[in-house]
């Protein structure tokens, strides 16, 4: 494919990004599988180049009005070439030829604007600090008032790196050390991860579809702060083990591990598609004593019907969430957040907390989840859940952390609270509670 061709390309994906309601990498993955006839390179150049213009919107918005090309996908990418990927002006105008599968020729106006950007850093001093961050003012508020002025600048650069991949090592199948040593043998290479026990991060990029290791459930994708919630659930064989917004089942998968099939796992989640999804990954896994169920008043009735004294050992509240500690990996994720949604995601917190409330023991334990950064979806709905459930204590993270033979660390304290910016993994927040009457 021809430079021309890969700008246009571009152009035209950016636009199916910018116009769907579903995330970034679907629709990326969706439009460069029906066009089988782009080549490997072409797709890491064109994918490289849509992704930085999403991870660097705020910015380059900023600069596309103040040169008066406005914000359309065109000329977003159009700057983008210029600010961050070194182009000239004219370089663009002979790449954007107006032939097929080219650009339409530059305006003199384009032209004229381009060459303003050229020479220019992506981020120029007087750009404000919320658009340096890559956050709607509203939401960059939140970060200065949780982290302080430095702080949020902090948070924010950490949310827009690129973030690692990182495998779980499935129990039932085998240990890290043979996963390492399997993946190896499809030239993926990994290493252990800092924190995790069953952690592998993947150095580089890699297709996992074409290793034997991933195909026949030795490994699972899962960033390694993720891991850290399962290993803080605690579980043991011959528990029951409830995961109360199981999703696809990545955290389900990890609970099965550490049942090794005995004793209970049910997964709930209120979209039955979801559930879906993750028995193919559950019967790859080699987990048996797993079963489904949608989230609905009926199946949770049936759930917290067992009394205090017949519940669950655990229950995990995996709670929607702005996904803040994601946007490492969802960089549009940030571009569509809004404060009702905000608002909605935090009512949402509140009630499936209530929720995994009914279903627990006594003796049982209550673990709290969220792969957001913000006090107000983490400690503050912990805070508020205590006030209301004086039957329920803490249990200090770093109880259960240092109890399974870990190190001490930064990020495990009453709670674990980890940063991408701090800790170089994603997002996560977790808080364990036990039931006491």
């Amino acid at each position: 494919m021809r430079p021309s061709g890969r700008i246009q390309t571009s152009i035209d994906l950016l636009t199916e990004v910018m116009g769907s309601s579903l995330p970034m990498d679907r629709v990326v993955n969706s439009y460069l599988r029906a066009r089988r006839f782009i080549g490997s390179k072409d797709r890491k150049d064109i994918s490289a180049r849509v992704y930085g213009v999403i991870r660097s919107r705020c910015r380059l918005d900023w600069w596309t009005i103040r040169s008066g090309l406005g914000d359309g996908c065109r000329s977003l990418v159009l700057s983008y070439a210029i600010l961050v990927e070194g182009m000239k002006a004219s370089e663009l105008d002979e790449i954007c030829d107006g032939g097929d599968y080219s650009p339409r020729a530059l305006s003199e106006f384009e032209n004229e604007a381009l060459a303003t950007l050229q020479g220019q850093d992506l981020n120029h001093p007087d750009i404000p600090a919320a658009v340096q961050g890559e956050l709607p003012d509203w939401l960059y508020a939140l970060f200065e008032a949780q982290f302080g002025v430095e702080g949020a600048k902090a948070e924010a650069a950490g949310l827009q790196a690129q973030a690692s991949l990182d495998l779980r090592v499935n129990l039932l199948k085998g240990k890290r050390d043979q996963a390492i040593a399997f993946l190896g043998k499809d030239n993926v290479e990994g290493g252990a991860t800092d924190f995790s026990p069953w952690g592998i991060r993947v150095q580089g990029r890699t297709a996992l579809g074409n290793c034997k290791a991933f195909r026949e459930g030795l490994v699972e994708v899962q960033d390694e702060g993720s891991q850290l919630i399962a290993l803080l659930c605690d579980v043991t064989p011959g528990q029951s083990v409830l995961d109360l917004c199981a999703g696809a089942g990545g955290k389900s998968l990890a609970l099965g591990a550490l049942l090794k099939n005995d004793g209970e796992l049910v997964a709930m989640d209120i979209d039955p598609r979801r559930l879906q999804r993750a028995e193919p990954r559950v019967e790859k896994a080699g987990i048996e004593n797993i079963r489904y169920a949608t989230l609905n008043k009926e199946n949770l009735k049936k759930m917290s019907a067992k009394g205090a004294g017949e519940g669950f050992d655990r229950v995990l509240v995996d709670a929607p969430c702005s996904g803040s500690g994601t946007w490492r990996r969802q960089p549009d994720a940030r571009l569509r957040i809004t404060p009702d949604k905000f608002v909605n995601y935090r009512e949402m917190q509140a009630t499936v907390l209530e929720q995994g409330a009914s279903c627990v023991k006594i003796g049982g334990r209550l673990i709290y989840a969220t792969c957001s950064v913000l006090d107000e979806e983490n400690t503050d709905q912990i805070d508020a859940f205590l006030a209301k459930h004086p039957n329920y204590q803490r249990v200090p993270a770093s109880k259960i952390w240092e109890a399974q033979g870990m190190e001490p660390c930064s990020f495990i304290d009453e709670t674990m609270k980890v940063s991408p910016a701090q800790h170089g993994l994603d997002g996560f927040f977790c808080a364990v509670l036990e039931r006491q009457s």
